[in-house]
C-alpha cells in the first residue's frame, strides 16, 4: 500500500530551474546542507544548481561526483492540507505526488501521515 501523508505547514521551493542529472553525469558539488544532513549543493552539466542527497553519488574529492542514479531535484510547492501519495523517502525528504499528479521533493517535517 502507497503511504500517503497530509502538508502541515507550506513550503516553497526556492529553485525554479532545478539541479537534475542522469546516472554517469559528472556533477560539481559545493557546501554540504547544514539543516539537511546527507544533502549537498549540486551543480549539473547545464549549470543549474540545488541540493542533491550524497546517496546518489560517487563523490571524487570534495568539489566532484559522478551520479550513481538519475535525479531530479523539483521541489513542490505544498500548502497545509493537501494530500500527498509518497514514493521515496531520502535523508528527510519525500519524493511525492500531488492530487494534480505533479512529483516532487517535500521535507518530511513538513508534513503527517494521513490517518485511514
Amino acid at each position: 500500500m502507497e503511504k500517503r501523508v497530509i502538508v502541515e505547514r507550506p513550503h516553497r521551493s526556492n529553485y525554479p530551474e532545478p539541479v537534475r542529472f542522469r546516472r554517469g553525469d559528472a556533477v560539481r558539488l559545493g557546501d554540504s546542507d547544514p539543516d539537511f544532513p546527507g544533502w549537498i549543493r549540486a551543480t549539473d552539466h547545464e549549470g543549474r544548481t540545488g541540493w542533491a542527497p550524497k546517496a546518489l553519488l560517487h563523490l571524487h574529492g570534495t568539489q566532484e561526483a559522478v551520479a550513481a542514479a538519475d535525479y531530479d531535484g523539483t521541489e513542490l510547492n505544498v500548502s497545509p492540507g493537501e494530500q500527498l501519495t509518497v514514493r521515496r523517502e531520502l535523508a528527510g525528504w519525500y519524493w511525492a505526488c500531488n492530487e494534480q499528479g505533479d512529483f516532487g521533493w517535500v521535507p518530511v517535517d513538513a508534513t503527517r501521515p494521513v490517518r485511514e
